[in-house]
């Protein structure tokens, strides 16, 4: 990873700037609480925070504000940067509403909102950082409505449940139904017959 030194000039660009490598999976190297903000070290003077200087994964200070390479940028242009990556997240259409609708809530409804459906949220595979991340305004998470597919089954003459697979081309069955063939709901009305029905895969 690149060296990279950002110029900051208030404690909420300082705060702004280590949420971003926090969240990326980096933390102060040497120093017992790893995600700390160190508030106390902006208000000593130090405007320049660092990552990976001198080949380190870690974030690091300069508390005279002495840096001089090459990969000093302003907090403007890191933020820019970071506008680039956009981090997209696949949910279910159920989970989208929820998280759409909870966003769209005013303050004191936001809160309500976050607190009400707390044990939804949290069953929502992407994390709690995410979702309240893009629920504040953060523009570099989004979430989309991933596909939904489906499958086919029927009883065989057993009386048990079986998914419909293809062997080299040609349809068959399996009891696992996670070793089914599944699709988009259009290609799997191609294969229905009477005897099998249509089900949502998990």
């Amino acid at each position: 990873m690149t060296e990279t030194v950002v110029h900051v000039k208030t404690i909420e660009q300082w705060n702004s700037v280590l949420d971003v490598w926090f969240e990326q999976g980096y933390y102060w190297n040497l120093e017992m609480n790893k995600k700390d903000f160190k508030k106390s070290r902006f208000n000593l003077g130090s405007r320049q925070l660092g990552l990976n200087v001198w080949g380190n994964d870690e974030i690091s200070y300069w508390s005279s504000n002495n840096y001089n390479g090459d990969n000093l940028i302003e907090y403007a242009d890191f933020m820019a940067q970071q506008e680039k990556k956009v981090t997209t997240y696949e949910v279910t259409q159920e989970q989208f509403d929820l998280i759409e609708q909870i966003k769209k809530a005013k303050t004191m409804s936001l809160m309500r909102g976050i607190s009400e459906h707390f044990s939804s949220l949290e069953n929502i595979p992407v994390g709690n950082k995410a979702i309240l991340r893009y629920i504040g305004g953060d523009e570099t998470i989004e979430f989309k409505v991933k596909e939904q597919l489906y499958r086919l089954w029927r009883v065989d003459t057993d009386g048990d449940r079986v998914y419909m697979k293809f062997n080299y081309g040609t349809p068959a069955y399996i009891s696992n139904k996670d070793f089914a063939f599944t699709a988009p709901l259009e290609e799997i009305k191609k294969w229905k017959t009477p005897a099998w029905e249509i089900e949502k895969a998990d």
